[in-house]
């Protein structure tokens, strides 16, 4: 029987959550709906109950209780809506993991369902593909009508104001009452409301490559049984998303990798030597954190990457959560030299742990929580390397970037560097030599000169020293 759940927001907002079994049995995974009014609820519920405890037809996934304008019953029943054969397709696809099949179903349930789903596949053109392109890039990235803004307090205020007025003033906590004195007496002003963001084009792109266009592809493939493809061809075909700016990587170099690593030891010493570990192995995030102390070989001075701490599908709740992956990303265990005076740091630092323990663990014991380290350690340590003269944005990731560029501006082998870095595919590791860098700028430079000392005599272009 379906259940009405009140839930209130921090801002005050109410929801009610229309929650039931599907099919009502006993273990039947769980389907929820958020409606925004009680009396919605309560005729979704009720329609719930008469549809057997199934999702009423014409009451997609994310429609809050309301049914879809767009829904047609007078439809062909013989081709499938696209939604249907995508839920099919998204349960089938066997080359994904669970985790990545549940992305591929939330990601159309927020973005692509509610647009086209109710349309039979042979009614998707290309023209629907680009009117779904041109709302998605209309869409706010977060919070919507129904969840706005809760309002600013007036330390929230004050506080903001202080740090750009120069004041010095804590990130957290309470606020001065001299601070509130001075914010006051400057009129209490505040900042005026920020314009909610809308996807990116990287959003949208990310959606379509995962989310529909396997679908068509698969749409045009005979069945398991040799059932004939519903579609002969896909409107996919000459279909192109709308180009976004494109942004280069934030990388480390010379100073800079000092400047970053001196603040987070500052900020703890253990979280710096995850950094540096991070740093000269191009590991993923979840790769060190999951790294045992097993998979150390002090005394060859390598690294055994073969698991990683990752976010993954609990099959059982339905719910995304941190757990152990017992193989690393594209499912290749491998093998990463480390210098001996790293090898040396990190068997100080497994001294005392168990070989099934994590190389580096909580202050309470266990994997590290991925929001704590950033938002305790590496967000403070960030502000604290802009003070000394740091002015890029770096995150975990960005760390990997460093590191896979110091090999390609050290000659190594694109080969090697693939290895090292657990690309599957050729190309992405490629795509690291698509901009230079101060060392590659150095190499082009050197290699030019000759030209630019034929052009001194030629042209009497006076000498300029540089120091």
């Amino acid at each position: 029987m379906a259940r009405i759940i009140e839930r209130m927001a921090k801002n005050g907002a109410r929801s009610w959550l229309v929650k039931r079994r599907i099919g009502g049995g006993r273990g039947g995974k769980e389907d929820f709906e958020t409606c925004y009014e009680r009396q919605t609820a309560e005729d979704f519920a009720t329609l719930v109950e008469l549809s057997g405890e199934n999702r009423p037809h014409g009451y997609p996934k994310g429609c809050h209780g309301i049914e879809d304008p767009h829904f047609d019953g007078t439809l062909d029943a013989e081709m499938p809506t696209f939604e249907k054969y995508a839920r099919h397709d998204y349960a089938t696809r066997l080359g994904a993991a669970p985790t990545q099949r549940f992305v591929y179903l939330t990601e159309a349930e927020r973005h692509v369902f509610p647009f086209f789903g109710h349309l039979p596949l042979d009614r998707v053109t290309r023209r629907v593909l680009r009117e779904w392109a041109e709302w998605m890039l209309a869409k706010p990235s977060a919070r919507n009508e129904h969840q706005p803004t809760p309002p600013m307090s007036d330390e929230q205020a004050a506080r903001r104001w202080a740090r750009a007025n120069d004041i010095a003033v804590k990130k957290t906590g309470r606020v001065p009452p001299g601070v509130l004195r001075q914010w006051r007496d400057a009129g209490s002003p505040r900042p005026a409301p920020s314009t909610p963001g809308t996807l990116s084009p990287a959003t949208a792109a990310k959606v379509y490559r995962g989310a529909i266009k396997p679908v068509f592809k698969a749409a045009m493939q005979q069945g398991e049984n040799g059932e004939p493809p519903f579609l002969s061809s896909s409107p996919c075909d000459g279909f192109r998303l709308p180009t976004g700016p494109v942004t280069s990587r934030a990388i480390l170099y010379g100073a800079e990798v000092g400047i970053y690593l001196q603040a987070v030891h500052d900020v703890d010493p253990d979280t710096g030597l995850f950094i540096v570990t991070e740093m000269a192995t191009g590991l993923r995030w979840g790769e060190i954190a999951g790294l045992h102390v097993s998979g150390l070989d002090p005394a060859g001075c390598v690294i055994h990457v073969t698991q990683a701490y990752a976010y993954l599908l609990n099959e059982t709740t339905s719910r995304r959560q941190w757990q152990l992956r017992l193989y690393p990303k594209g499912k290749k265990q491998r093998d990463i030299p480390i210098c001996h005076e790293l090898a040396i740091l990190l068997a100080h630092h497994a001294n005392g742990k168990n070989p099934g323990q994590p190389l580096f663990q909580r202050n309470s014991g266990g994997y590290i929580d991925y929001a704590n380290q950033r938002n305790n350690v590496l967000q403070p340590a960030l502000e604290l390397a802009r003070q000394r003269g740091l002015a890029k944005h770096i995150t975990p990731h960005a760390l990997r970037h460093t590191m896979i560029t110091m090999l390609r501006d050290g000659g190594v082998a694109r080969g090697v560097m693939q290895l090292i870095a657990g690309h599957e595919s050729y190309q992405t590791t490629a795509g690291y030599s698509g901009r230079h860098t101060p060392a590659q700028r150095a190499l082009v430079l050197n290699s030019v000169h000759p030209v630019i000392k034929a052009a001194e005599i030629l042209f009497n272009n006076p000498r300029i020293d540089h120091e």
